[in-house]
């Protein structure tokens, strides 16, 4: 959440200097436009009607028309007033010293001269666009032309001028005035949207609290249901079992005392055959019965199930190195996913030793059991084909607790299942980012 705010507000500051500035342009755009609209009206409302009736003669300047126009025209921020014909000849200036100078005219000055329209052109180093003096403002100025009709139908360009600083004073002025308001719906938005992340994380970790409590009740209710297996397997099957087995028993004694020891040695073996039997289920009743894994602790549950392997001539490595803070969560899955990788074991593997590892490092949790079995084909074989549908569940329930489970086999080189769970959530550098995205899949 704190990186994700951290970037936001990156993101947010880089649109915000962005938009400033071309705030910032628009607003000398607009300065630039006031300016021309300013000289607009003063040469069509002031200029145009006090021009001479006679042709405007750079060497004799008409004392009425310049007085109107310094007494009305020429006024802060406007420092200078020229009034050039089509050949570029300067006719009038409130600056005497360029009366009479030819100057080019630009073919958008000729088309406001000869149209009545208008045009802003920049003076300085940076070319004649307005909008582009953003630099150093020393030297520069803005000249905003505007054609006109002397009453002798002469064609003439009005011309103001005036200091670039004083139009980017103009566009600054318009641009502090809309800036608070820029700035405020920028925070506004930055606050909704991280106001709405924080909702949604505070939702995600919801959820995930819902998924841990549904695992627990998963795994709950396969507790609750193996013990009513295995109460039944013992007070049925097995009870019924070992009484038919001292039944034959008894009755091969008496067939044997009746002259028939063939008959009975068969009948005895038979009774044997059946004890055999119960003793399996009862090792199995001790495998299916879900342990007190909170109470007697991991290791203690682990020795009880390894000592089934014990009994089936397996030799049995045994290592859990692990605190007792466990949540009762991650007891149950590691537990259980030894469980199942041990029956598999004896189901399938015909192996002769057993490794089981478990380990805590840096917030993670590792179980790796490793047999010297026979093995199989992971590529080629499935998991329902192979017996290992239980692992399969299994691996949805330590995908949704954020861990992986993974089962490495080869032909002839047995058989690896690794289990890797976060204990508080940190992340494992043992543990690839791809391995994590296909947390649960069987290789």
């Amino acid at each position: 959440m704190v990186v994700y705010m951290l970037v936001a507000l990156g993101a947010f500051v880089l649109c915000g200097v962005g938009l400033a500035l071309a705030q910032r342009h628009a607003a000398l755009e607009e300065a630039v436009r006031d300016a021309e609209v300013t000289t607009t009206l003063l040469a069509s409302r002031v200029v145009q009607p006090a021009l001479p009736r006679t042709p405007l003669d750079p060497a004799e300047v008409d004392p009425a028309f310049d007085q109107v126009v310094r007494e009305r025209v020429l006024a802060a921020p406007i420092t200078q007033v020229r009034v050039l014909d089509e050949d570029g000849l300067v006719v009038y200036a409130t600056d005497s010293s360029v009366v009479g100078q030819q100057e080019p005219l630009t073919p958008a000055q000729l088309d406001a001269l000869r149209n009545g329209t208008t045009v802003a052109t920049a003076v300085g180093d940076e070319g004649p666009d307005p909008t582009r003096l953003l630099g150093d403002r020393e030297g520069q100025s803005l000249d905003v032309g505007v054609g006109v009709r002397s009453p002798s139908d002469q064609a003439l360009l009005v011309q103001t001028r005036q200091p670039y600083e004083a139009v980017w004073l103009t566009s600054r002025t318009v641009w502090l005035s809309l800036l608070p308001s820029f700035v405020l719906a920028l925070t506004l938005l930055y606050l909704a949207k991280i106001g709405f992340a924080y909702r949604l994380t505070r939702s995600l970790y919801g959820v995930q609290a819902e998924r841990e409590q549904l695992l627990v009740t998963a795994l709950a209710a396969a507790d609750r249901e193996r013990t009513l297996i295995a109460s039944d397997l013992h007070d049925g099957v097995v009870q019924g079992l070992a009484g038919a087995s001292w039944t034959l028993t008894d009755v091969a004694n008496r067939t044997r005392s009746g002259g028939q020891p063939e008959v009975a040695d068969t009948i005895a073996e038979t009774a044997r055959s059946l004890r055999q039997w119960v003793r399996e289920l009862r090792s199995l009743i001790v495998t299916v019965t879900p342990p007190a894994l909170h109470s007697e602790g991991l290791r203690a549950t682990l020795t009880d199930l390894t000592a089934t392997l014990d009994a089936r001539e397996i030799t049995v490595e045994l290592d859990v190195q692990v605190s007792d803070t466990l949540s009762e969560t991650t007891e149950s899955l590691v537990y259980r996913v030894a469980q199942e990788a041990i029956r598999n074991v004896i189901r399938h593997a015909h192996a002769s030793r057993v490794q089981l590892l478990v380990t805590q490092d840096d917030g993670w949790l590792r179980l790796t059991l490793t047999d010297d079995g026979q093995g199989f084909d992971a590529t080629a074989v499935s998991a329902r084909r192979r017996g290992s549908v239980g692992l399969t569940l299994l691996a949805a329930l330590v995908q949704q607790r954020g861990g992986t489970l993974r089962v490495e086999s080869a032909v002839g080189d047995g058989t690896t299942v690794t289990l890797v769970l976060p204990e508080q959530g940190a992340p494992d550098p043992d543990v690839t980012g791809g391995e994590r995205a296909r947390a649960g899949a069987l290789r």
